[in-house]
C-alpha cells in the first residue's frame, strides 16, 4: 500500500505527507525496539534467573548459590533492556533522537551501577559464609567503593546532559568540596572508623558489646560504613555510628567468651560477734568433713608443733571459725568441676563494714 499516495488523496500536502510517514516510521521503531527491550529484560528477570538457579542448585560448590540472586538478575535485565533499545534505533533517522540516546546512555550507566552493586553484595555473602569474616567484615570497604562508583555515574551522566567537559565538572566539584564533605561526614567519619575497628582488632561480628551511652547491650549483627547494629537482650535493634565505636568507651565481652570462663566476684558477710577460737569438739566436726579432714589435721600438727615451745597461753595459737571458713570454701572451688582452675581462684578476707567482714570469692 502506498501510504504516501494515500496521504496525498486524502488533502495532506506532500511535505506533511512526508513528516507523518517519517514520524510513524520514528515511533514504530521506538515501539518496537522498546517490545524487544521489555522481551529481553523478562527473559533475564525470569528465565534465565531461573535456569541459572537451577544449575547453580546441582553444583557441589555453594558460592555460585550466594552469587546470584533475584536481584542480580532483575538488574540484568534492566541494564540489556536499554542496551537493546539503542541497538534497535541506531538506524532511525530523525533530528531529536539524540536525546533518546542520551537517556538511553544514562540508563546504562545507572543500570551498570546497579549491576555491579548486585554483584559486590553477593561478593560479599560468599565471604561472609566464612569463618574469617566474622573478624575481619568487608561491608565497610565495599561500601566505600560503592560510593566512589555511584559518584562517578552521577559526574557520567551530568557530562551526558550537559555536554560539560569532565575536567570543568572536576574543577567545580573542588569549589563544591566543603558541600561534599558535610554531606558525605558520617560515611567519611565511618569508613576511617572501620578501618580503625578492623586494623586494632576492636569488634567483630557476634561480639557481646556494653555501651550505656547508646542503650547498647547485646550481641553486634552488622557493621558497615555508618552504622553498627547491636541486637539487645530484649531483642530491639540499638543502631550505633561506627565512629562513636571509636570516639566512646564501649565494653566488649568477647575475651571472657574466648577464655571459656564468665568471674564471679560475690562476697559472704560474716557477723563479727560469731567470729571466735574453734573448740575441740568443732574441730572433731570438721575432721570428718572430706574437705576439711586434710587441713585440719596439718593445721592441728603445725599448730601444737609450734605452741610446744610456748609458755604463755596469750601468745599460743588457735585455730578460728572464720580462717577455717575461708579455707572450706577455697577447698569447695578447687572440688567444683564447674569452676576453671586454670585461671585465677581465691577467697579473701576484705576490710569489714557495717553489714560484717566480707569473705570474697573470686573465681571463673
Amino acid at each position: 500500500m502506498d501510504i504516501y499516495g494515500f496521504l496525498t488523496d486524502m488533502g495532506i500536502s506532500p511535505g506533511s505527507a512526508v513528516k507523518i510517514i517519517n514520524g510513524s516510521h520514528v515511533v514504530l521503531s521506538l515501539l518496537i525496539a522498546s517490545l524487544l527491550g521489555w522481551i529481553v529484560y523478562m527473559i533475564a528477570k525470569k528465565w534465565l534467573s531461573k535456569l541459572v538457579f537451577k544449575i547453580a542448585g546441582k553444583t557441589s560448590t555453594k558460592w555460585d548459590d550466594l552469587l546470584f540472586d533475584k536481584k542480580f538478575f532483575n538488574r540484568l535485565g534492566l541494564w540489556l533492556m536499554p542496551v537493546v533499545i539503542r541497538a534497535g534505533v541506531s538506524g532511525v533517522e530523525w533530528n531529536h533522537i539524540h536525546i533518546v540516546y542520551k537517556f538511553l546512555s544514562a540508563w546504562i550507566i545507572l543500570a551498570s551501577v546497579l549491576l555491579i552493586s548486585a554483584v559486590f553484595d553477593g561478593i560479599n555473602r560468599i565471604y561472609e559464609s566464612y569463618p574469617v569474616s566474622k573478624n575481619k567484615p568487608t561491608k565497610v570497604f565495599i561500601q566505600v567503593i560503592l560510593i566512589f562508583i555511584y559518584c562517578g555515574a552521577i559526574i557520567g551522566i551530568v557530562q551526558i546532559f550537559t555536554g560539560t567537559d569532565l575536567t570543568a565538572l572536576f574543577a567545580g566539584l573542588t569549589a563544591f568540596a566543603a558541600v561534599l564533605m558535610l554531606i558525605f561526614k558520617d560515611s567519611i567519619l565511618g569508613f576511617v572508623a572501620g578501618i580503625q575497628l578492623t586494623a586494632n582488632n576492636m569488634v567483630h561480628i557476634g561480639d557481646w558489646i556494653e555501651m550505656p551511652g547508646s542503650h547498647a547491650d547485646g550481641f553486634v549483627q552488622e557493621i558497615n560504613l555508618t552504622t553498627v547494629k547491636v541486637q539487645n537482650w530484649d531483642k530491639t535493634i540499638t543502631t550505633i555510628p561506627t565512629y562513636k565505636l571509636v570516639s566512646e568507651a564501649f565494653t566488649n565481652w568477647r575475651g571472657m567468651f574466648e577464655s571459656k570462663g564468665r568471674r564471679i566476684k560475690r562476697s559472704v558477710f560474716i557477723d563479727v560477734n560469731s567470729i571466735h577460737y574453734l573448740s575441740d569438739e568443732e574441730l572433731d566436726t570438721l575432721k570428718s568433713s572430706d574437705l576439711m579432714k586434710d587441713y585440719i589435721e596439718k593445721k592441728i600438727f603445725e599448730i601444737n608443733e609450734y605452741n610446744s615451745s610456748i609458755k604463755n597461753n596469750i601468745d599460743k595459737r588457735r585455730l578460728t571459725n572464720i580462717g577455717t571458713f575461708r579455707e572450706y570454701l577455697e577447698s569447695w572451688l578447687t572440688h567444683n568441676p564447674n569452676i576453671n582452675l586454670n585461671m585465677l581462684h581465691l577467697v579473701r578476707q576484705l576490710q569489714p563494714g557495717p553489714t560484717g567482714l566480707p569473705i570474697e570469692i573470686y573465681c571463673f
